[in-house]
Order: structure tokens, then C-alpha cells, then sequence
């Protein structure tokens, strides 16, 4: 190896280990009891870095927040997505959908509740994309759907995937879970709900979730 690669390999190890920092040091404020002092400053003096080290590596405070939505969702499960869309059967699919994003709110949850609220306070920060993606898988999976079962019809589909994004979202999540139902609790009775909307249309197909016993409150 020359010097000249080496000295650029450290550097891009130097780099990586800072962005690492810098995230920690987000997660670290943003999960403190008490008022959360999320400033572009505040993550610096956190991470031991200068507050130009974190534009410099994000860009932008709009930058960091999609860094952490980024880490926060590695860290609670989003590499299992993919399965839903392997597995043949998209009524299947579906179901690991709903588990996918369940987890992925109950793992990060105080932490999803924070940014939620600095976005209510900084609207710069709310992002949409992310919602308008997972509407977008939704609507894979329900045009699958279509295709395979023969229903639902083509011009239902655009209103069932946005019924069915707001059924998978946080504040779905949140309600469902505050009367004390654990993540697979409330998995089982959004497989439920989605089993109903899907199949008032048909009924000798086999259920959405079939087989999951109803939820219970843990």
C-alpha cells in the first residue's frame, strides 16, 4: 500500500468514526430526561467536535435530523423490508410489512416521539418523503395483490394505500400501544383491521394474518 493510500484510508476512517460520533452524540441528547436542547451547537459540544465538523458532514441541520431518521431506522429493523416484497404471496407480504414497522416504532420509540416534536416546532425539519415510501410499498403490495387475487379493483387502490399508511404510522402505533398492548399485540390487531378492510370483497380466499390469534392486551 502507498503512503498516499494509506493517509487516505485513515482519513475516510477518521471521517466515518466523527459522522458515528456525531450520531451518538444526537441519540445521547435527544433521550435526556427533561426540556431537549437539539441544536446544531449543543450535538458539537456532545460530540467534542466543532460546530462546522457537523455541517461539514451533514450538510445541513435538515441533513442530520435524515441522518438519525436514517440510524434510528437500521437500528430498529428496516433491512427486513425487503422481505415483504420476496415473499410470493403479497397478502404475506402485507403482514410483514405491518411487522416491520411496528418494530421499528416500538424499538426507537421515545426517540421517534423526540423528532416528531422538534418537526412540530421546526416544520423545515418535517419531512414527508419518508411517508410518501412507505405509501409507496404499500401500493406494490396492494397492485401484487390485485394482480393475484383479482382484487381489489384499480380504482381502489390509491384510497386503500393512504388508509392503510396512516393504519401503519408512529401515531397509529403510539394509540394502540398507550392502553398497554405490546408490539406484537398491536401487530396482531392491525393484521386484524387490514384482514377486514382487504376482504370485504371476497370471502373464500384465506384471511390476511390467518391463524394470528386476536390481541391481547399485555
Amino acid at each position: 500500500m502507498s503512503p498516499r493510500s494509506y493517509r487516505s484510508d485513515v482519513r475516510v476512517l477518521a471521517a466515518s468514526e466523527t459522522r458515528r460520533r456525531i450520531l451518538e452524540a444526537a441519540r445521547t441528547l435527544l433521550s435526556t430526561d427533561g426540556p431537549v436542547s437539539f441544536t446544531v451547537d449543543a450535538i458539537a459540544d456532545q460530540a467534542g467536535v466543532a460546530r462546522m465538523t457537523v455541517y461539514n458532514r451533514f450538510g445541513s441541520k435538515v441533513g442530520l435530523v435524515d441522518a438519525i431518521s436514517d440510524d434510528l431506522a437500521l437500528r430498529g429493523g428496516i433491512q427486513r423490508l425487503p422481505e415483504a416484497f420476496r415473499t410470493r404471496d403479497a397478502l404475506a407480504g402485507l403482514e410483514i410489512l405491518v411487522s416491520v414497522f411496528v418494530g421499528l416504532w416500538e424499538s426507537e420509540r421515545l426517540l421517534i416521539q423526540r423528532l416528531r416534536a422538534l418537526a412540530t416546532l421546526d416544520p423545515e425539519l418535517a419531512r414527508e418523503d419518508r411517508n410518501q415510501r412507505r405509501r409507496q410499498a404499500l401500493l406494490v403490495l396492494l397492485q401484487r395483490l390485485a394482480g393475484q387475487r383479482g382484487t381489489p379493483r384499480p380504482a381502489d387502490l390509491d384510497d386503500l394505500a393512504d388508509l392503510l399508511l396512516i393504519l401503519t404510522s408512529f401515531e397509529a402505533y403510539e394509540s394502540l400501544s398507550a392502553g398497554g398492548r405490546s408490539a406484537s399485540a398491536v401487530t396482531r390487531l392491525l393484521t386484524e383491521m387490514i384482514n377486514e378492510i382487504l376482504h370485504r370483497r371476497w370471502s373464500t380466499e384465506p384471511s390476511f394474518g390467518a391463524g394470528i390469534p386476536p390481541a391481547e392486551a399485555t
